[in-house]
This record gives C-alpha cells, sequence and structure tokens, in this order.
C-alpha cells in the first residue's frame, strides 16, 4: 500500500466507522488502547460520508518517512483539512494517527512536558 492508498484507507475507514479499518492503517497492534482510541476517532468524524477533494504527500523526511495533506467534504459540505505523517514499515504505508501508543516495555517514554530552567 503506498502513502496515497493510505490516506484513502484512513477515509474509507471513517466512512465505514471500521475500527479494524484504522487499526491497520495507523499500523498499530489491536489491542485494548488502540480500539479505545479509534472509537474516539470515529465518534469524532466517523460516518459523515467525506468525500476527498484532494490529498498531497510529500516524502520529506526521507525514503521511508513524509508527510500527506488531505482536503475531504462531508456530506453536508463540511470541510475537513489534516496532515499526518507517513511512514513506511516492510514496504507498506501508514498514517500516525494514533497518539495514545503505550511505550514498548522497557523504554522510557519522551516527556512532553517543558524544560524547566
Amino acid at each position: 500500500m503506498g502513502a496515497r492508498e493510505a490516506v484513502v484507507a484512513y477515509v474509507d475507514a471513517l466512512n465505514s466507522r471500521s475500527v479494524a479499518g484504522l487499526i491497520e492503517v495507523g499500523g498499530v497492534k489491536d489491542e485494548k488502547w488502540s480500539r479505545q482510541e479509534a472509537g474516539q476517532i470515529l465518534a469524532d468524524r466517523g460516518g459523515r460520508g467525506w468525500k476527498i477533494k484532494n490529498v498531497r504527500v510529500e516524502q520529506d523526511m526521507g525514503p521511508d518517512t513524509g508527510s500527506a495533506r488531505l482536503t475531504a467534504e462531508d456530506k453536508n459540505g463540511k470541510t475537513m483539512r489534516d496532515t499526518f505523517t507517513v511512514t513506511r514499515e516492510d514496504g507498506t504505508w501508514h498514517l500516525v494517527v494514533f497518539t495514545h501508543q503505550p511505550a514498548e516495555p522497557g523504554k522510557t517514554p519522551a516527556s512532553t512536558d517543558k524544560p524547566s530552567s
């Protein structure tokens, strides 16, 4: 699956309210946390009949990482614009749509706290 196809698969998953589709396009494991976050994404954006107006993919961060810009319109004419990081793993492109992925055992997640001065 190419990066553009990953964006199309994301929109298809939104329209069909598919948790499994979001997990697949996100390239994450099907676990309790990923199903919960997929459910949140679908509650916010799912089932609106999105039609893609424009997709622009740039491999601006190397051969296996880039960015994708999506413009879509729902059946009521509301516009959605989003930018994703796209990554290629084992030849398949995924969108970084999951933000609450737990750290792997033995790894410390990066802090998002502001440094103290």
